[in-house]
C-alpha cells in the first residue's frame, strides 16, 4: 500500500525525506509514500502534515488529506491522470500561495479581504490565499487588528477549483443523482466538522490513543465510502457542493 500526499508539477525538485514523485501526465506528478504503519495515531496525523509542508516549502502543491491509500503507484497515477485537468487548473490558482486562517468576527474579516488573493468561508474561521510574498505583512494587519492568525499551510481550501453554479435537474431521469448529490453534500459538510473537531481535540490533548486509533480508522473507512457511492452516482468531489445565492457555495 501507498499513501498519496500531494499533486504538484512535474517540473518541481524532488521530494524530500521518503516522499517518492509519479509521472501522472501532462505535467503532473503524485508525491507518494509506502504506508508505514497500518494502524492510525496522533503521531501519523502530524507526520504526514509535516511532509506536506515540507513539499510546500519549494513548490506549489495541492495538498492529500491525511488516509488517502492505493495499492500501488500505478493505481495513485490512474486516479491522478483522470482528474488531471481539474487538478492543472486548481494548481494553476494556488500558484504561488499559501493558506492562512483567520478567527475574529466578519468585520475584522472583511478589512483582510483585499489583501488576499481568494478566500473561503469555514466554520468558525476564514481561509485566506495569500502570496507567499506578502505573508508578513497579512500576519502584521491581522495582529494589528488583534485577531487570531495560524499558518502558513498548505492550500487545503483551495485545492479545488471553483465550481459552477449548479441547480438540480428535476428531469425524472435525474432525480436519483440529484438526491445523492444532496445528500453526499450535507454528509460531505458533516465530515469537515467532525474531522476538524477531532483534530482540534487531539492538539489539545483531549483524546487517548485508543480514540485517536478509533477516530482515523472511522474517518479512513468514511472517505472510502464516499468515494464508492460518488461513483455509484457519477459525481466529482467537486459536484459536493450547493450554490446558496447570495449567501455563497456551501463549501
Amino acid at each position: 500500500m501507498i499513501e498519496l500526499f500531494a499533486i504538484t508539477r512535474a517540473d518541481a525538485p524532488p521530494p524530500p525525506d521518503r516522499l517518492r514523485a509519479i509521472a501522472a501526465g501532462a505535467g503532473l506528478v503524485a508525491v507518494v509514500a509506502p504506508v508505514e504503519e497500518q494502524q492510525v495515531s496522533a503521531e501519523a496525523l502530524w507526520r504526514h502534515e509535516e511532509l506536506v509542508e515540507a513539499l510546500m516549502a519549494d513548490r506549489d502543491v495541492l495538498p492529500v488529506r491525511f488516509g488517502t491509500r492505493f495499492h500501488d503507484e500505478e493505481e495513485a497515477a490512474q486516479a491522478v491522470a483522470a482528474q488531471r485537468a481539474t487538478l492543472t487548473t486548481a494548481l494553476e490558482r494556488v500558484q504561488g500561495a499559501v493558506e492562512l486562517s483567520v478567527h475574529g468576527p466578519p468585520e475584522i474579516q472583511a478589512q483582510l479581504r483585499e489583501l488576499a488573493r481568494d478566500t473561503v468561508e469555514r466554520p468558525g474561521r476564514v481561509a485566506y490565499l495569500v502570496d507567499r510574498g506578502a505573508v508578513d505583512s497579512f500576519r502584521e494587519r491581522v495582529g494589528q487588528l488583534q485577531a487570531t492568525c495560524t499558518g502558513p499551510w498548505p492550500p487545503y481550501s483551495f485545492s479545488s477549483p471553483p465550481a459552477p453554479a449548479q441547480r438540480f435537474n428535476a428531469d425524472p431521469e435525474n432525480v436519483a443523482k440529484g438526491l445523492g448529490q444532496l445528500v453526499l453534500t450535507i454528509v460531505e459538510l458533516l465530515r469537515q466538522l467532525m474531522e476538524r473537531q477531532a483534530l482540534r481535540r487531539i492538539d489539545a490533548g483531549g483524546l487517548t490513543d485508543e480514540q485517536i486509533e478509533r477516530l482515523g480508522t472511522t474517518f479512513m473507512e468514511l472517505d472510502k465510502r464516499m468515494e464508492q457511492l460518488r461513483a455509484e452516482f457519477e459525481l466529482e468531489p467537486e459536484d459536493l457542493n450547493l450554490d446558496l445565492g447570495p449567501l455563497g457555495r456551501l463549501l
